[in-house]
């Protein structure tokens, strides 16, 4: 598995083992405006990433 594949999953997978059980290890961090960083974790393999977020729309509710 790759970074490349990665992002094609949507991230809901490991980039390095492949497994599912992947979850944010930090709260998210504002690192921009718009932006946000969350650090991430692989309970299977002890991957550990960093996901970015970037503001792209918004709606009224």
């Amino acid at each position: 598995m790759t970074f490349r594949s990665y992002l094609e999953s949507g991230g809901t997978t490991c980039p390095k083992c492949g497994s599912k059980a992947i979850k944010a290890s930090a709260p998210p961090e504002k690192t921009g405006p718009g932006q946000v960083q969350v650090s991430m974790l692989c309970a299977t393999c002890g991957a550990r990433w960093r996901d970015t977020y970037i503001l792209s729309k918004s709606e009224e509710l």
